[in-house]
């Protein structure tokens, strides 16, 4: 348990400075994109794109510390109604069903990235693979289903150790 969350935490930590650079080379991007166009009226072809590429891999990165800190939406109305055993089991079962499905997309996604099309596609404006963006989808749900696991696996020790 203690190994997972420790895990846990060192990817989250990771995430952080990925989030922070990714959300720099966005910045970076658009203002220095605005700033060609309008200044000196010469419009970075590139800048858009880059832009688009940093605000995937920062959707999929986020969502994933969402997860981890636990500020996704959620709707409790049924859950705030039970008594603390019965809200715990449904919550390690939500956990269960959670890791499950980020395993499911994290096994597809890894077959989407390495199938042969993957491989030649090319962006249209920097020409670099397609799969530098597309990793972000992998990557993301590599550190969901991990932070849903350890998510699950605190939650099972809460129901059996810590019910009433």
């Amino acid at each position: 348990m203690k190994i997972l969350r420790k895990v846990s935490d060192t990817i989250f930590q990771i995430e952080k400075v990925c989030a922070a650079v990714l959300v720099f080379v966005m910045l970076g991007a658009l203002v220095s994109g605005v700033a060609f166009r309008y200044l000196f009226n010469s419009p970075l072809i590139w800048s858009d794109e880059v832009a688009i590429f940093a605000l995937v891999w920062i959707t999929f990165v986020g969502g994933s510390m969402g997860i981890k800190l636990d500020q996704a939406a959620s709707v409790t109305i049924i859950t705030d109604f039970l008594k603390k055993r019965p809200q715990q089991i449904v919550f390690a079962i939500g956990w269960g069903i959670v890791f499950v499905f980020c395993l499911f997309f994290l096994i597809y996604s890894c077959i989407w990235v390495t199938s042969p099309s993957i491989g030649v596609q090319k962006s249209s404006t920097l020409q670099i693979p397609m799969l530098y963006p597309y990793l972000s989808v992998p990557f993301g749900f590599f550190c969901l289903t991990f932070h849903t696991l350890s998510k699950f696996a605190d939650s099972l020790f809460d129901w059996r150790e810590k019910g009433e």
